[in-house]
């Protein structure tokens, strides 16, 4: 399981789901941003880490090895109001999952700096919060996405969520289903090759100790052994990715970080995204 590689005859799929609910407003602790900025600067980051990826020669046409989304609950911008839309740029807003060429090709902007910011990076995710925090639902839209995407892609490496939120939870139970539930439901979506990876980064604006792939959920604040128990345990593509950038995990370490920095939260996403790709012609 999970042996399938990345290619444009069986792409993979990486899902970004976000919190954006009022509380992702609080200062991130030990720096200048919010926890709302710092999940978007991290998504921007790694979208531009999968297009660098998938660009074998420049100025070449990029290769479709990777389809993304990126959902957000909470404040809902183009509905004006709350709740879970798709929160891919203006130019596909009425579009959940879109091959990774499509979406490098639709920019909102360049960034020129700004606080934590890398001048001349693409930004393809705007910051956000508002509201309270619908994550039930947004777990529920997003398992639908990926339902049918993996109909689309039986034989693809199975689609990865990355998940990140500080914790709080406003509409569990949903339709009778608390977010366990829908966590359980979303990772018995299936591919040939294994079932939907959920990977959860609980940011917090404490200064509690940083806990990155742990095999258990002692010492972790509420809502944290809950969120642990949703994040899927480590395949074996993802322990290698792990060792290859010095993180030690041990045997059942699951895909869950607490009170990540930035640097770390990249790390974490990074270890959940970046494979090697396979191409006949790059073999």
């Amino acid at each position: 399981m999970y042996s399938q590689t990345f290619s444009r005859q069986n792409p993979g799929c990486i899902i970004f789901l976000v919190d954006r609910s009022d509380s992702m407003r609080a200062s991130w602790g030990g720096s200048n941003l919010t926890l709302a900025q710092g999940a978007a600067q991290a998504i921007n980051k790694m979208l531009f880490e999968l297009c660098v990826k998938s660009t074998k020669v420049h100025d070449a046409p990029m290769y479709l090895y990777f389809y993304v989304g990126i959902y957000g609950y909470g404040l809902c911008p183009r509905r004006s109001g709350e709740g879970v839309e798709s929160a891919l740029p203006v130019a596909l807003a009425d579009r959940f999952i879109v091959p990774l060429p499509e979406l490098a090709d639709h920019p909102l902007r360049v960034q020129d700096g700004g606080p934590g910011a890398r001048p001349g990076l693409p930004v393809w995710y705007e910051p956000a919060h508002g509201y309270s925090t619908p994550a039930c639902a947004a777990f529920e839209m997003v398992g639908s996405h990926v339902k049918e995407w993996v109909a689309a892609f039986p034989s693809s490496f199975p689609p990865i969520v990355c998940h990140m939120t500080d914790g709080l939870v406003t509409d569990s139970p949903y339709k009778d289903v608390d977010l366990a539930g829908w966590a359980r439901r979303l990772t018995q979506i299936s591919t040939d090759h294994g079932t939907t990876l959920l990977l959860n980064a609980f940011l917090s604006p404490s200064d509690a100790t940083m806990t990155l792939f742990p095999d258990n959920a002692r010492g972790l604040p509420a809502p944290g052994p809950g969120l642990f128990e949703m994040s899927s345990p480590l395949p074996e593509p993802m322990v290698h990715n792990a060792a290859a950038a010095d993180i030690p995990v041990g045997s059942g370490a699951r895909g869950f970080v607490f009170n990540a920095d930035f640097a770390t939260l990249v790390k974490f996403l990074a270890v959940g995204t970046q494979f090697n790709v396979h191409d006949e012609t790059y073999a």
